[in-house]
């Protein structure tokens, strides 16, 4: 019991958030695909969740299980008052239609998902078999969620000699539930959280190209995303990158839905899921000018009211902000000068670098940036969705190209939107091709999205000779294991 029953405890804790999630998108008269209601419950959950515990360590309230449910528990049951409705209208249209409302997936719908099962199954095992390895996690994010698991609390700032305490926590106080709720360190549960929001990019970038292109898009960019070379390894890594990545497309989901439909929703959504990417990383603070700088493009072409700039703007603040100003008030920073910037690589090599990282994906999103870029010029910037897509990567790659370039990892916190850009592009060029030549197409890319997909499970999956040997191997065991290959 004592081992299951946290992990109980996590699914329900993440299912309850579900009616929020549910009533605020019934808010907006657009209507998405139901995976943009899973990917909000994801994200509303986790970050209610964090936000609680640092809420109450601020306030002086130990950080037990039950003192962080009980909260928690209130907060999702006036969910389940609020947005009840909107889930039994959802039940009652689905009992009318029965039956008829299946349709047999298409054969391209079936290429399509069962490799992105296949490689979000595989980073999922592979995050809760193993427990914490590589540099940041191991140095920074888990020490310091054992701390705050021995103190009760976040810890507190060291002044002038503060630095990775001043980094943000929602990752680390989702190891510190893992802690509490399990009554040991309990990693592999730990794991799990930021595990998750990066699987979590693969349907949100679905979504988002979706939304843009039509579905053969969605189906583009998220296979991408799922192929691409180093999203398996880092996805169970337990790295905040890209759970910020997570959250940072969603807030592009939103900011898009809001142009369509001037809905406060939306508006709010944009800013909360902003807020959210920087509670999870730092980098994201650059995130929140770039919706800035989009709120304040779409009022001044009469998209929306200055009202619903201010409520977006207000969601990332009320999120991010108590954070930022509580280490400017107690350190005298608002983030930590960890940035080696001295080190940073300023050459053609490294502006060209996506295809030397990410082989032909990279390819695809490189080409599909300056091809938006020229079909923004051609259309005289009148392309809003090129815009927002722009906005969205390039200024964040020129930042990184300037400051931190020595790591190409951080390419990862907008590597899902490049993604979404290459998507349009691919499905854009397979359009243009006669009905026969798509189909003699359509055999050769199946196959070659079985070979990446083999490499991509084959990639997420690390000592496989290991488990093999002993799948049942006890937690030392596996801690020895990754403490060598560390060595």
């Amino acid at each position: 019991m004592q081992t299951f029953y946290p992990w109980i405890l996590t699914g329900l804790l993440l299912i309850i958030a579900y009616p929020w999630s549910a009533w605020l998108l019934a808010q907006s008269p657009r209507r998405d695909s139901a995976w943009l209601t899973v990917l909000l419950t994801l994200a509303i959950s986790t970050g209610t969740l964090t936000l609680i515990m640092f809420w109450m360590s601020l306030l002086g309230v130990p950080l037990e299980t039950w003192n962080i449910i009980r909260p928690y528990g209130l907060l999702m049951g006036l969910g389940w008052l609020v947005g009840g409705r909107q889930l039994r209208e959802a039940r009652i249209a689905a009992k009318k239609q029965g039956v008829s409302a299946w349709r047999t997936p298409s054969l391209v719908t079936l290429l399509a998902t069962i490799p992105l099962i296949l490689i979000g199954a595989a980073i999922l095992f592979n995050a809760v078999y193993w427990p914490f390895s590589r540099d940041d996690t191991l140095g920074i994010y888990a020490p310091i969620a054992e701390r705050m698991a021995d103190l009760r609390g976040i810890l507190p700032l060291p002044g002038n000699d503060t630095l990775y305490e001043a980094y943000p926590i929602h990752i680390p106080l989702t190891y510190m539930f893992a802690y509490l709720a399990s009554g040991w360190t309990n990693e592999y549960l730990a794991r799990l959280f930021p595990a998750l929001m990066a699987v979590g990019c693969i349907p949100a970038a679905y979504v988002f190209g979706s939304i843009l292109k039509g579905q053969a898009a969605g189906w583009a960019s998220a296979i991408l995303v799922a192929i691409t070379p180093t999203f398996g390894r880092w996805a169970s890594s337990g790295y905040v990158d890209l759970p910020m990545a997570f959250f940072y497309i969603l807030s592009a989901i939103f900011a898009w839905r809001l142009w369509q439909t001037r809905h406060w929703s939306d508006a709010l959504l944009a800013g909360l899921m902003m807020g959210l990417a920087a509670w999870t990383k730092n980098a994201a603070l650059l995130g929140i000018l770039f919706l800035s700088a989009w709120l304040l493009w779409a009022w001044l072409r009469q998209k929306i009211s200055w009202r619903l700039a201010i409520l977006s703007l207000f969601g990332s603040a009320v999120v991010a902000a108590p954070w930022y100003i509580r280490n400017w008030l107690q350190a005298g920073l608002i983030i930590p000068d960890t940035a080696w910037t001295d080190q940073a690589k300023r050459s053609l090599d490294s502006l060209l670098i996506l295809p030397q990282l990410y082989g032909v994906a990279g390819l695809l999103m490189l080409v599909a940036v300056l091809l938006t870029l020229v079909d923004l010029l051609r259309r005289r910037f009148d392309s809003p969705a090129n815009i927002l897509l722009l906005l969205w990567t390039v200024p964040f790659f020129a930042a990184w190209w300037l400051f931190v370039s020595y790591d190409p990892r951080f390419l990862l916190l907008f590597m899902p939107i490049l993604c979404v850009m290459a998507g349009i592009w691919v499905t854009s060029f397979y359009a243009t091709l006669s009905t026969q030549r798509q189909k003699y197409a359509l055999i050769p890319l199946s196959i070659l999205v079985l070979v990446v997909t083999v490499l991509a499970v084959w990639n997420s999956i690390e000592f496989k000779d290991e488990i093999l040997r002993d799948p049942l191997m006890s937690n030392q065991a596996k801690h020895e294991i990754v403490l060598a290959a560390e060595e």
